[in-house]
């Protein structure tokens, strides 16, 4: 008689254990590269979003119009987590009224509320008057007065820059004084999750003000002769290299010369406190004095 050969129950029972590890590894590892790749899909959307709102903030300030006389340089306000600057209006031109310069104002912000989800905000200001209204006060981000700004808008989140007690600065500056400043850094640290690795992702951009001016620089000398007194204003200068004109003062009152160097007459014992201002061509001024006793 022929045997009949096949599986016995133990052998069955054991394959299908091995069969079901197998397959259990398997459908393991497809889950966590699919959580691995949603998450990569996520952080890359999170890092373009971001690289956008760097660009849209360096337009802005390479299209910065020039100060007046109440903000010298060419921001307004420039602190670490906040900067605002008058910019070109491209999507207004010719629609500004008599805001012929077709300018608005523009303010980034980041609100730190929730440290492991920083939020960058821009804001917005138009006007269609000849000159700007007076720079909003209030520091909140974003400044919710509708009174101080049309346009309010998230451009960037998941911003780690000030998470677990950190102060990495959003803006940095070539100088700490407002009208000096020539070049701005933006710095965006991002983080889906701050408690999983990788945990961060660092972008940068930096921009030169083209449009800057500067206040001028004053400096003199007063020296006593014979009773007279020799100023010297030629060490001023303007930081963009341009003409300047000199405006002398002694005890309050104007002297009639307008040169780099004037000699008084012979003046009287005693203290004199003279002055020296001096303006760039596009109206900033910037003035020293000095006691001198004769």
């Amino acid at each position: 008689m022929k045997r009949e050969a096949g599986f016995t129950l133990v052998e069955v029972i054991v394959t299908m254990a091995i069969t079901t590890v197998v397959f259990g590894a398997t459908l393991t590892a497809l889950g966590a590269f699919s959580s691995k790749n949603k998450a990569d899909t996520l952080r890359a959307e999170e890092q373009e979003r971001a690289r956008n709102a760097l660009d849209r903030i360096a337009r802005g300030l390479r299209n910065v119009t020039a100060q007046s006389t109440e903000y010298p340089g060419a921001l307004e306000q420039a602190g670490a987590y906040s900067v605002t600057f008058v910019t070109t209006d491209p999507a207004h031109v010719g629609a500004n009224g008599e805001n012929t310069t077709d300018t608005m104002r523009v303010r980034y912000c980041l609100n730190d509320s929730n440290p492991e989800n920083e939020i960058l905000y821009q804001q917005g200001e138009r006007w269609t008057e000849a000159q700007a209204p007076p720079l909003p006060t209030a520091t909140a981000c974003p400044d919710t007065s509708a009174s101080d700004w049309q346009e309010t808008r998230k451009i960037a989140t998941n911003i780690v820059n000030r998470s677990g007690d950190q102060s990495r600065p959003v803006f940095a500056y070539s100088t700490t004084s407002t009208p000096q400043i020539v070049t701005v850094e933006t710095n965006l640290d991002l983080s889906l999750n701050p408690n999983r690795q990788p945990t961060e992702t660092q972008l940068t951009t930096a921009v030169s003000l083209r449009n800057a001016n500067r206040p001028p620089i004053v400096s003199f000398t007063a020296t006593p002769v014979n009773g007279h007194v020799l100023l010297n204003g030629s060490e001023s200068r303007d930081p963009e290299g341009l003409s300047l004109t000199y405006k002398w003062f002694e005890d309050g009152t104007q002297l009639p010369s307008t040169a780099q160097t004037y000699e008084t007459p012979l003046l009287t014992k005693g203290a004199h406190t003279f002055k020296l201002e001096v303006t760039d061509p596009g109206g900033l001024s910037t003035s020293s004095t000095q006691t001198v006793t004769i």
